[in-house]
């Protein structure tokens, strides 16, 4: 996908990768409409962006990605305001902490509730022109991660979400591409203190951290957003799963069946299932 002319959906995006996925998206020339729950920061952010690239290429939502009435009222008003609705990238994620229910909420949740609404916006059979859809996982999705067992379920469920909306049958009544991201940790405020506050708390940052040296060191945002630029770029990949590590740079989960990513099928396909 050629990004001028496009409108895109960035959840988390005020600050670290979806801050750095949504500047990307601007310098090739598509508008951006930033959803986050941290309004000062979304708002800093958004004047910032505004005055390298222009006032009508952005849009700042205040958004509880986890609150399904405002997620559908934030993708009305990206509509509303833009008049189209290209991309979404569901990209909002909280770390590992004692509250599992909100990682559960913020990780898949809210992550399947924003690919609904791209669908539901973007499908070719209700009116749309099809689009892509980009879920932010981890590698902790395609590996235990044994100091972060919700986290990994969750980032578990976002890739068995993409793949599964990744597939021809999807493709040929949608005409939207759906693929995930799974980079190792990357340089955000997501990360921990290498200090904690307590015993149990500093077990916790120890394992985290000593994980992190483990895969070569935390990947720098700049890192992550060439993955994004190639993912949006390659519209052959459908369903694919790019991973993201220190170690090997860009590359792809590899499946029985579907290789790098089940290739997309014609409109013609759905006569046929």
């Amino acid at each position: 996908m050629k990004l001028s002319g496009k409108v895109a959906v960035v959840t988390g995006a005020a600050q670290g990768l979806g801050r750095g996925f949504t500047e990307a998206m601007l310098q090739q020339g598509a508008k951006v409409a930033l959803l986050d729950i941290k309004v000062l920061d979304g708002r800093k952010t958004t004047k910032e962006l505004a005055s390298q690239h222009g006032q009508d290429k952005v849009l700042f939502l205040p958004c509880d990605v986890t609150d399904k009435g405002q997620m559908e009222s934030a993708f009305q008003q990206v509509l509303r305001h833009f008049g189209q609705l290209d991309v979404v990238v569901n990209n909002a994620g909280v770390s590992e902490h004692g509250n599992w229910e909100m990682v559960l909420d913020v990780n898949l949740r809210s992550v399947i509730h924003g690919t609904l609404l791209g669908l539901d916006h973007m499908s070719r059979e209700k009116g749309g022109a099809g689009g892509l859809i980009i879920n932010i996982a981890s590698m902790a999705g395609l590996l235990p991660m044994f100091h972060g067992p919700v986290y990994a379920a969750t980032k578990h469920g976002v890739v068995g979400l993409s793949r599964s909306y990744g597939t021809p049958f999807h493709f040929a009544l949608t005409g939207v591409r759906v693929c995930a991201m799974c980079p190792t940790m990357a340089d955000t405020p997501i990360q921990p203190p290498r200090v904690a506050s307590t015993p149990e708390e500093q077990l916790k940052a120890d394992a985290h951290w000593a994980y992190v040296d483990n895969q070569g060191g935390l990947l720098q945002v700049s890192e992550v957003v060439d993955g994004f630029l190639q993912l949006v770029a390659d519209d052959s990949k459908n369903g694919a799963v790019m991973r993201i590590t220190k170690q090997k740079g860009v590359d792809y989960q590899p499946y029985g069946g579907g290789g790098q990513g089940v290739p997309y099928a014609s409109r013609n396909t759905r006569s046929k299932l």
